[in-house]
């Protein structure tokens, strides 16, 4: 019997890459090591992925009834969500294009 849980983040504020360098460091670690490290990272990344990782627990908890000392991250996929284009003025009438990046996360939790 399988215990998977898991919590799904779609259009996050951020590009994939940069969510990408936060999940390396926390993937495969126990639950609590991986909030505890996420919480004081100075990243808005890292803020974003401590969230997640927060819901997927209290999922475990309080949906499965597994315990919070047992769980550990089994797979975070990171995934490229859609580009949203828009200008930037600047000087002399002139228009500068970017674009703002969006990604999907998906974190999958497991007991040992």
């Amino acid at each position: 019997m399988s215990n998977q849980v898991t919590a799904t983040l779609k259009y996050a504020l951020l590009s994939d890459t940069k969510l990408n360098l936060i999940a390396d460091l926390v993937r495969g670690k126990k639950v609590t090591e991986a909030l505890d490290m996420l919480e004081f990272m100075p990243k808005k990344g890292a803020r974003t992925l401590h969230k997640l990782i927060k819901s997927a627990a209290a999922n475990a908890v309080n949906n499965n009834k597994l315990s919070l000392d047992d769980l550990y991250i089994e797979r975070i996929e990171v995934g490229r969500g859609p580009k949203i284009k828009r200008v930037r003025f600047v000087s002399r009438s002139r228009i500068s294009h970017y674009e703002k990046y969006r990604a999907y996360v998906k974190v999958v939790l497991n007991t040992k």
